[in-house]
């Protein structure tokens, strides 16, 4: 490996755990909660709830959330949902798709998802099929413990 290569990767490695020294286990944990919900249960009520919180989040003024929505979660995702939202209105230090990719790691582009779960959703505020993103080659694995 070249040492280029090796000092960007580090200083990629850097940045990415300054982001998750600025949050909590339990805020990580529920972020990609939502994260996962979204990914494996695309298309229900629960899933399509957890993606428009997050786009949401990640541009209000695009995405916004209608509070309805809450009552769709069960009761352990919506402790998820708020606690992202309580953190997101009194911690945040970065976008939540900031947050997301350092926590999922090199490779991760959730802002490029975020774009296709609006796209698919048919949100306001979508990007046209032309302006999508491209999605990673290889999305992160959802651990099958984690639900």
């Amino acid at each position: 490996m070249s040492a280029v290569l090796e000092s960007r990767e580090l200083a990629l490695e850097k940045q990415r755990q300054a982001v998750l020294s600025h949050y909590d286990q339990r805020q990580r944990d529920a972020a990609l909660r939502l994260y996962y919900l979204v990914r494996r249960h695309r298309g229900t009520s629960g899933g399509n709830a957890a993606a428009k919180l997050l786009l949401g989040l990640y541009n209000g003024p695009r995405f916004p959330f209608d509070l309805t929505d809450f009552r769709v979660f069960d009761a352990e995702n919506l402790e998820c949902a708020v606690e992202v939202l309580l953190m997101d209105a009194r911690h945040t230090w970065c976008e939540i798709h900031c947050l997301l990719n350092a926590i999922l790691g090199p490779g991760a582009n959730t802002g490029a998802e975020f774009e296709n779960w609006a796209f698919n959703l048919k949100l306001k505020g979508r990007c046209t099929k032309e302006n999508l993103p491209p999605l990673p080659a290889v999305l992160p694995a959802i651990p099958s413990d984690f639900f």
